[in-house]
């Protein structure tokens, strides 16, 4: 009896792959007969599941973004008091670990720049960065005035420090990514996300 193919799961499959080939060459220098190869499957067989280059790129980010986001969301969800979400998103932001996409952060600056470019050009690929900025920013932006509301944090622009604290995030990927040997990541994270805490407490 034939095995059943699940499209989905080889489409994640083939996904990953890209996103590992992304991280090791970079999105200039990786063809769709590369990505079927680290894929294990037929050259061929990567255009039933995506017809262009460009569409495996757009598809491909958004999957990493649709992951972030998942990421975030499921930890703040999990998390107890408005302070205790805000340091819980922070720090799956920059869980390199936890999506368990092989070097997943060497892909951040294809990934920065391409959405840049796609919303600033006349393409037809259908990728927006700033979805992603979005959802971050209206996570916090809730427990900001959740925090607010139960007399723990002071009455601040939420939707500002929303957008604060999103581009925090951003800023110690770049420092870690310029200078690995010698940024620590985690306990950097650590250590800013208890200061600003305690910085908008009452």
């Amino acid at each position: 009896m034939p095995k059943t193919v699940d499209r989905e799961q080889k489409k994640d499959m083939i996904l990953k792959a890209a996103m590992r080939l992304f991280a090791r060459k970079g999105i200039a220098e990786t063809k769709m007969e590369e990505v079927a190869k680290e894929a294990k499957i037929a050259k061929g067989t990567i255009y039933e599941y995506f017809k262009s280059r460009e569409e495996l790129l757009n598809l491909a980010f958004n999957y990493l973004l649709v992951l972030i986001n998942k990421l975030v969301r499921q930890r703040m969800a999990d998390a107890g008091s408005p302070a205790e979400k805000i340091k819980a998103g922070f720090l799956a932001y920059l869980d390199t670990a936890a999506l368990g996409i092989e070097d997943y952060a060497q892909i951040l600056p294809d990934l920065w720049a391409y959405g840049i470019r796609e919303r600033v050009g006349e393409t037809e690929i259908a990728f927006d960065l700033s979805w992603i900025y979005h959802q971050f920013r209206e996570q916090y932006s809730e427990a900001f005035k959740a925090g607010i509301t139960d007399g723990i944090f002071r009455d601040m622009d939420t939707d500002a420090a929303a957008s604060s604290i999103t581009a925090a995030g951003d800023g110690f990927y770049l420092q870690w990514m310029a200078d690995r040997e010698n940024f620590d990541l985690q306990k950097a994270a650590d250590v800013f996300i208890e200061n600003y805490i305690s910085g908008i407490k009452r």
